[in-house]
């Protein structure tokens, strides 16, 4: 996870299609670079890291890598939060790019 402009967060994970955590270290050198963005750090923020992020609404942009496989179990995205004015956080895709049969894709924060 990075900062930007002080306070907003970009997050970068590796997920399944059940939205369970994989590692990124199995993915191919493109993936991992991608999930990194500039700043080369990939650095992967804990459930509950996640969850206080999204609930104060400091989440600029997630990258999110799918991988084509079923998990499942209890090492997922976040947490429940509550979100800010009761209201869901909206967030578009900015872009995608495929790396084998992994799909990364850039969702920003839709600021309505």
């Amino acid at each position: 996870m990075k900062r930007i402009g002080g306070k907003k967060a970009v997050i970068a994970l590796a997920l399944t299609w059940d939205g369970a955590r994989h590692p990124n270290r199995s993915l191919p050198p493109k993936a991992r670079a991608f999930l990194a963005g500039k700043s080369r750090d990939a650095t992967v923020p804990s459930r509950a890291k996640v969850a206080a992020l999204f609930a104060a609404d400091h989440v600029k942009e997630i990258r999110v890598c799918w991988v084509p496989e079923l998990r499942g179990g209890d090492d997922v995205l976040s947490e429940p939060f509550p979100a800010p004015f009761g209201k869901r956080l909206r967030f578009l895709s900015a872009r995608t790019l495929h790396f084998g049969d992994v799909l990364g894709v850039v969702y920003r924060r839709d600021s309505l």
